[in-house]
């Protein structure tokens, strides 16, 4: 199989490279959520304070609504823009390690051609045909899962986002019903 220790060690600092790298992707995803929550804990709490004191100045059932209804958008939009940026921590997580294993696989492949190279160079006479028709075999099936992979990731990414805005635009057009009711409950409870 090996050659030489040198083929052997080489392939050893190879892997070893590798799983640094892949350790790396996963940290850098793990860092950046670790930072969304950090973000979003600065956040809400200082929301937090800033409803409480609203909250604290309500004097009247009308001022409460009225509080309630203003607070009720920013709360959507910061819920929003939140599953937004995880959403693209996510996508930007799943990118690096789809990019490594790709790469992995390419890797693989070649190694494998090069290998049929080497079978065919001591194979026997005639056997030069099937070598051949495992290369086809080989490059045929690294062209069909490169299409099926760009289709799927084409699909998924557009599928994805269009979830992301139909849910943005569902919740936004509930508010602003729900903000619409409100104001003529109030008119109806106080006459």
């Amino acid at each position: 199989m090996f050659t030489s220790t040198q083929e052997f060690t080489a392939l050893g600092q190879a892997q070893f490279d590798k799983a640094v790298r892949l350790s790396s992707i996963v940290l850098a995803g793990a860092e950046r959520f670790a930072n969304l929550q950090l973000e979003l804990t600065r956040k809400l709490l200082d929301n937090n304070a800033k409803s409480f004191k609203a909250l604290a100045d309500v004097k009247d059932p009308k001022a409460f609504a009225e509080l309630q209804t203003s607070l009720t958008q920013p709360s959507l939009d910061q819920a929003f823009g939140v599953a937004r940026d995880i959403y693209d921590a996510a996508v930007a997580t799943q990118t690096e390690l789809t990019s490594f294993v790709e790469e992995q696989l390419a890797e693989g492949n070649k190694q494998l051609l090069a290998g049929l190279d080497r079978l065919s160079k001591n194979a026997p006479a005639g056997s030069d045909v099937a070598v051949s028709a495992l290369k086809t075999f080989v490059n045929t099936s690294n062209a069909a899962f490169e299409s099926v992979s760009k289709t799927a990731k084409k699909v998924s990414a557009e599928i994805a986002e269009a979830s992301v805005e139909a849910a943005s635009s569902q919740a936004k057009a509930s508010v602003a019903a729900v903000s619409r009711k409100k104001p003529a409950a109030s008119t109806a409870a106080s006459a």
